[in-house]
């Protein structure tokens, strides 16, 4: 007999059953908002919302953490808040595959609770995804494409550049050619992950690439350059632009305090302004005497400083980031020394190199280009993206900002799978193969996560304008036979390669984080089996007796 909610106090206490058809009917709901994005035939969704100004923002887009973001702070729903907290989390440690791991992720549920409405306990469907995830795993390792000539490269000359630009393309464009033109920025994109790369620790920074989105143009127009955008401008606008050294401090640059005590009783106005003109004329000295054409400063310049440094024709920037700063240091070759005063001067050695200019774009914005000398190969690189809109050229920046991840996980595990639900599929022929060996409570389950392996290619297909059903079917068979990288391709034909037919290759640490994280995140919510919730309205704890501004008397 199924089991009645039941109230006490406050409190309301959901049954199983009620319980898990909240679960899956909301798993279902977010995975059908970005299930028709997914793949290259994927097709995009408008998202419109009334800000609180009562204006209607609106804009387009496939990608499912843009999607999604959009309903935080906006539903009060618990299960539709975990899966745009799944969405974010993915997207901040990988930065690629967000869609994929949410589809995973609905599916299981859907598929784990009518398994348990069936009479599967929770703890064996937990058990068999757990199974079916591990083998999974097991054959994407096998089936893995290496893209460095070793498992752990130390130089660039240990990667296959070609490779990584195809998980680029596909990162940026689905491997859609056409439907964006960014392909050619594949190189560009591959060249800027490698710069960020620091073999030593392990690591890609994708901080040392800076984006910036120009409207005008197209998205064929955006290119690498060799340096750093910055939102900075100089104290003195026509000091710009310089070509020499770059000097970066940390610190500020002010002159020395004058004592109090030397401030006459009449108050020597003309004294003391002559005195901080010598001393704001002595730290300008100071930094030019370093042969600089230009600096950099994290905190603050007096007005008198940056004027005499403008005469010394030495541009000035003030309150620079400390990220930036480093950014710099990488761009210029720069040491980041501290405050410079005429006791610490400023050294030629301290001093890097590099041409510093304002750019213009549309609607009277400006950005700082910071660029390295011609025969310097710069640490750190900008990538100027152009659309022609404003709406255009930030989903440009996106989707390059995915390429720009996708290359990164490939740089850090350099494998990568085939696309196109190849991998899936062959995956998921695996575990079929696997499911016979355990009970038959747990071989239902680990059966049916093949079937949500297989949900990705039936989703490409669907989205391509094929039968589902049919297209896995004759997938399926070309896999028995043999054709492992058996997929769709990007123009939704059904091929025995999809590497060979297109390119198709997505990061394999993209891929196995996807599902690592949407397993764990559906064999959680699968051992909830009752919500119990507080109906009481919220009060106000000011309000209660003997709080701070209450009229009643403490008891």
């Amino acid at each position: 007999m199924a089991e009645s909610n039941a109230t006490i106090g406050s409190w309301e206490r959901l049954s199983p059953e009620e319980t898990r058809l909240g679960i899956r009917r909301a798993a279902l709901e977010m995975g059908e908002l970005v299930r028709s994005t997914l793949g290259p035939l994927g097709v995009d969704k408008m998202i419109v919302r009334r800000m609180q100004d009562d204006r209607l923002r609106g804009f387009v887009t496939n990608d499912g953490v843009a999607i999604l973001e959009e309903f935080e702070g906006e539903t009060d729903h618990p299960i539709a808040n975990q899966f745009i907290g799944l969405a974010e989390t993915h997207e901040d440690e990988i930065g690629d595959g967000t869609t994929t791991t949410t589809l995973l992720a609905s599916d299981l549920l859907a598929t784990g609770i009518d398994l348990i409405e069936d009479g599967v306990p929770p703890v064996a469907v937990v058990e068999g995804f757990s199974i079916g995830a591990q083998r999974t795993l097991e054959v994407w390792d096998d089936l893995g494409i290496p893209v460095a000539t070793n498992g752990h490269p130390t130089t660039r000359a240990a990667f296959d550049e070609s490779r990584l630009e195809r998980i680029a393309t596909c990162g940026m464009t689905n491997g859609r050619a056409g439907s964006w033109p960014l392909e050619r920025l594949g190189d560009d994109v591959v060249d800027a992950v490698l710069r960020a790369w620091e073999p030593q620790r392990g690591t890609v920074h994708l901080g040392y690439v800076s984006i910036e989105a120009i409207p005008g143009g197209d998205a064929a127009d955006s290119k690498l350059i060799p340096g750093s955008l910055l939102p900075s401008e100089p104290m003195i606008e026509d000091t710009l632009p310089v070509d020499g050294g770059v000097l970066v401090v940390d610190g500020s640059l002010e002159p020395r305090e004058i004592r109090s005590s030397s401030v006459t009783i009449d108050g020597d106005y003309a004294g003391n302004v002559a005195n901080l003109e010598r001393e704001a004329a002595a730290v300008a000295d100071a930094i030019a005497r370093a042969n600089a054409a230009a600096v950099f400063v994290t905190g603050d310049v007096t007005h008198d400083i940056g004027t005499e440094l403008a005469h010394r024709g030495i541009a000035c920037f003030r309150n620079v980031k400390d990220s930036d700063a480093e950014v710099l240091s990488r761009v210029t070759g720069a040491t980041i020394r501290g405050p410079v005063t005429p006791t610490a001067p400023a050294s030629v050695e301290e001093c890097g190199r590099g041409a510093v200019r304002l750019r213009e774009a549309q609607d009277d914005t400006t950005w700082l280009e910071v660029t390295a000398p011609a025969h310097v190969d710069p640490r750190s690189v900008g990538l100027v993206v152009r659309g022609g809109t404003e709406s255009a050229a930030d989903e440009a920046r996106r989707r390059i900002k995915v390429g720009l991840n996708a290359v990164r996980a490939a740089v850090k595990r350099p494998f990568a799978l085939p696309g196109g639900g190849a991998a899936e599929l062959e995956a998921a022929r695996a575990v079929r193969e696997l499911a016979p060996k355990f009970d038959g409570r747990e071989q239902l389950a680990v059966d049916a996560f093949a079937d949500v392996l297989e949900s990705i290619p039936r989703t490409l297909a669907r989205n391509a304008g094929r039968d589902p059903i049919d297209a896995v079917t004759e997938l399926r068979a070309r896999h028995d036979a043999g054709h492992t990288r058996a997929g769709i391709d990007a123009n939704g034909d059904l091929v025995d390669d999809v590497v060979a037919a297109g390119g198709a290759l997505d990061a394999q640490l993209v891929r196995t984080s996807s599902l690592a994280r949407s397993v764990e995140f559906a064999n959680s919510l699968l051992r909830i089996d009752s919500v119990v919730r507080n109906t009481a309205p919220p009060f106000d704890p000011e309000e209660l007796p003997g709080a701070a501004g209450s009229s009643g008397t403490p008891s």
